[in-house]
């Protein structure tokens, strides 16, 4: 009994004299050991609010290159001068709106002679594989920023001649659960699906007849540019565009008074997709459309949806305010439907994954 608790304290003994020499482990010119006393240390007493989740007033002390470029107010050490480096002046300050860590347990003697020892001795760092993914911006690296790779498309399951990649793609995994695709569409019901989605309108029944007594091997080509060639087009697929720019005939919010000037810009989006505009320019004159001919363009990216001067307040504040209400508008209706991203939400925070900041905003 006596024997097995001597063992035991012997090997409790051992255990701590192990951890302190780890914790005062130094080289032979007296400095600490980086990997391990200075990282852990900072991640321990300074991760939580300067470390990879966290990084206030701009200071992230876990990594090389981010903790040597200091946060908002500069660098916080001189390397081979631990008196004048603002960490060591935090962290030995007596005053509490000072003193870092605000909150928690402090750094014990031990840990600061370590800190200002490493200082002292020039601050090396030996920069490893930590330190190069933390120069990545971690929302870079979101699966929605990453390039598409190339497919191949599975081996055709089948012999059938007209299956599309997408068809391949389809019966790759329906043909594990002993499913199939639906058989091919007669005419009539692809003339109406054609006319449906290109132009939003019912074939008449003379138009069904022809298709469908057209034998000729051009027949669905034909009646695809015919489709495309009706001013119908731009009126169908305008829509598609107008939804994603937020655009309506009606102000909205809580009056949602007629906007009576709007109707140039749904007209012009309608011609663009009717003369077949490239998708670069349809952009540009939207943006800069008064400098391109196009005054019209630019009558809801720019010109936004703002609220009427008897919903604004006469005192200034009110005033910048509806100026500031204005601009975001511009710039959350611009990001959204071009970008394919909300930068609004970048008006009040960094974005959580998207590499967004505000200061960017």
């Amino acid at each position: 009994m006596r024997r097995n608790f001597a063992v035991s304290l012997l090997l409790h003994g051992l255990c701590l004299l192990s951890a302190n020499n780890r914790l005062l482990s130094q080289d032979s010119a007296g400095t600490a050991d980086f990997e391990h006393n200075i990282r852990p240390l900072l991640l321990n007493h300074c991760g939580q609010c300067h470390g990879p989740r966290q990084q206030k007033g701009g200071l992230r002390l876990d990594a090389r290159s981010h903790f040597f470029r200091g946060g908002d107010s500069g660098p916080v050490i001189v390397p081979g001068k631990s008196l004048e480096s603002h960490l060591i002046q935090r962290i030995t300050s007596a005053d509490a709106d000072l003193q870092m860590p605000p909150t928690g347990p402090r750094l014990t003697t031990t840990e600061i002679q370590l800190l200002q020892n490493w200082i002292n001795a020039g601050a090396d760092w030996p920069e490893t594989e930590y330190d190069r993914q933390a120069l990545i911006d971690p929302r870079r690296k979101h699966w929605s920023f990453q390039p598409l790779p190339a497919s191949v498309s599975p081996p055709p399951a089948d012999s059938r001649q007209h299956l599309t990649d997408i068809d391949r793609f389809l019966l790759d995994k329906l043909s594990p659960l002993g499913l199939s695709l639906n058989p091919r569409a007669d005419r009539r019901i692809l003339i109406r699906r054609a006319y449906l989605v290109i132009t939003g309108l019912l074939p008449t029944p003379q138009q069904v007849a022809d298709f469908v007594a057209d034998e000729s091997p051009n027949a669905w080509n034909n009646l695809i540019e015919t489709l495309l060639s009706s001013p119908h087009y731009g009126e169908r697929w305008a829509q598609h565009w107008l939804d994603v720019i937020r655009y309506a005939d009606t102000h909205g919010f809580e009056v949602n008074t007629p906007r009576d000037n709007s109707w140039p810009y749904r007209d012009y989006v309608i011609r663009s997709l009717n003369s077949d505009k490239p998708w670069n320019t349809f952009v540009r004159e939207q943006i800069a459309g008064d400098l391109l001919g196009e005054d019209a363009a630019t009558g809801f990216l720019v010109a936004s949806a703002v609220l009427l001067p008897g919903q604004i307040g006469a005192d200034d504040a009110s005033k910048r305010l509806a100026r500031q209400d204005a601009l975001d508008e511009i710039i959350a209706g611009t990001s959204s439907a071009v970008l394919g991203i909300t930068l609004a939400c970048a008006r009040c925070h960094d974005h959580k994954f998207d590499p967004l900041t505000q200061q960017d905003y």
